[in-house]
């Protein structure tokens, strides 16, 4: 496949796109929307019952053009195991459904998972909270270890592109590292759910392609797409989110790529006017959950007879 196919698409050739892609996904998924309610968001004075939890705190040695650690700091931290087990004990006892553990990287991209493995499988054991992690980048006998500890999922950023994964996410191996780590996730037998972030290449489509190819390779539930938001403070600040017309034909494209994976539109996508347009555009593109959906894709959703249902956990759950 030629990288970055669909990267100029006029209104015609977007609208036949989204007709066969909602069509696919009608046939194989059927006729309900997902939308989703995560931990770090509140709609209407409601909270998310599925939280982020930092395991580095705001430390993050790999200081990514897009984000610069920026993330890592409205999330609750847990600097140690003991840390970890008491905000899963608060989240039990608010009644939450799970937690999302995440952190910031070392400079080849990895988290400290070794010193944490022992006190999540305590928690699993303990208690029926769902936890999933934020993998980094890892081996298999990591991944084999996370597995037995009794993680459920685990998300992973999917860059398709060497320049990408090099200038922006500062990864020394490219985007090596990232299929190594698919690799020792499915050797693992642990479910992954991919996230593609769209645009993360200063606003422009670049190896987004790429990387549904090589996730082609992979069995796959579930899928995620994101799109570039220009964070203050990050070396994206002022650039321009790339339109939500090509991101809604790359959505449309992943759907007939990727068949029988569900596809979700994650919390990550720039709001106002074009999380709007984007939303409605994605409903229309056959996508089968969206977090945090605008007033407008529920409409949508409803107007082409979509059942809806509720969910708040992160939307690579279900």
């Amino acid at each position: 496949m030629k990288n970055d196919r669909y990267h100029e698409i006029n209104d015609q050739e977007l609208s036949s796109l989204l007709e066969l892609a909602w069509s696919e996904s009608r046939a194989r998924h059927g006729w309900s929307l997902t939308a989703y309610l995560p931990g770090m968001f509140v709609v209407d004075g409601r909270r998310g019952k599925y939280r982020a939890v930092s395991i580095t705190g705001d430390k993050c040695d790999l200081d990514c053009g897009h984000c610069k650690g920026t993330l890592l700091k409205s999330m609750e931290h847990a600097l140690d195991p003991s840390d970890l087990k008491r905000l899963a004990q608060a989240a039990v006892a608010r009644g939450d459904h799970g937690i999302l553990v995440t952190g910031g990287c070392d400079q080849e991209g990895r988290l400290p998972w070794e010193q944490f493995i022992p006190t999540i499988r305590e928690l699993k054991a303990q208690t029926d909270l769902k936890i999933t992690v934020h993998s980094g980048q890892l081996d298999v006998r990591t991944a084999r270890a996370l597995k037995e500890a009794g993680v459920d999922q685990a998300l992973l950023d999917v860059l398709g592109d060497d320049d990408t994964a090099r200038d922006v996410c500062h990864l020394p191996h490219g985007s090596a590292s990232i299929r190594r780590t698919l690799d020792s996730l499915n050797e693992a037998g642990l479910e992954v759910v991919p996230h593609i972030i769209f645009g993360i290449h200063y606003g422009r489509q670049h190896g987004e392609t790429a990387a549904l190819e090589m996730l082609k390779q992979y069995p796959l539930n579930k899928y995620v797409v994101v799109v570039i938001v220009p964070t203050r403070g990050t070396e994206m600040a002022g650039i321009e989110p790339p339109p939500p017309e090509q991101v809604a034909s790359f959505i449309a494209l992943a759907r007939l790529e990727i068949p029988g994976a569900k596809a979700s539109l994650g919390c990550a996508r720039p709001r106002g006017p074009y999380r709007k347009k984007l939303d409605v555009l994605a409903v229309k593109a056959g996508i089968n959950s969206i977090a945090l959906p605008s007033t407008e894709a529920l409409e949508e959703a409803k107007n082409k007879g979509l059942e809806i249902t509720y969910e708040e956990t992160c939307c690579s759950l279900g």
